[in-house]
C-alpha cells in the first residue's frame, strides 16, 4: 500500500517537515546489548545522543529539532538501523 502525503489540514497549517530527520529502528546494536555510538560520533549536529538503561547499553535517542537530515549516521551505523524520515511529531521542522 502506497503512503499518503499530508492531509489538506496540515498543509494550511505549515505542519510539514522541511527536512528529513534521522530515525533508528529496532535494527540498532544496542537492541541487541552490544555497545556502539557510530551514529553520535559522526553526527555534525550532535542531534544523537545516549541515555544510560540499567543492565543495557546507551539507547541512541534523535532529537528531531536538532536533526539537519545530513545523513551521514546512515551510512555509519554498522546494523543499517537508520533511515531518514518524517518526524514523528508535527511541531518539528
Amino acid at each position: 500500500m502506497e503512503t499518503q502525503g499530508p492531509s489538506r489540514r496540515a498543509l494550511f497549517r505549515g505542519q510539514l517537515l522541511s527536512k528529513p530527520v534521522a530515525i533508528i529502528n529496532d535494527d540498532c546494536l544496542a537492541e541487541a546489548g552490544i555497545i556502539c555510538r557510530s551514529c553520535g560520533d559522526v553526527c555534525p549536529a550532535s542531534a544523537i545522543r545516549f541515555p544510560p538503561r540499567i543492565g543495557l547499553p546507551p539507547q541512541a535517542l534523535v532529537n528531531e529539532a536538532a536533526c539537519t537530515g545530513c545523513g551521514e549516521c546512515v551510512g555509519a551505523c554498522p546494523g543499517d538501523a537508520i533511515t531518514l524520515g518524517a518526524a514523528r511529531r508535527g511541531d518539528a521542522s
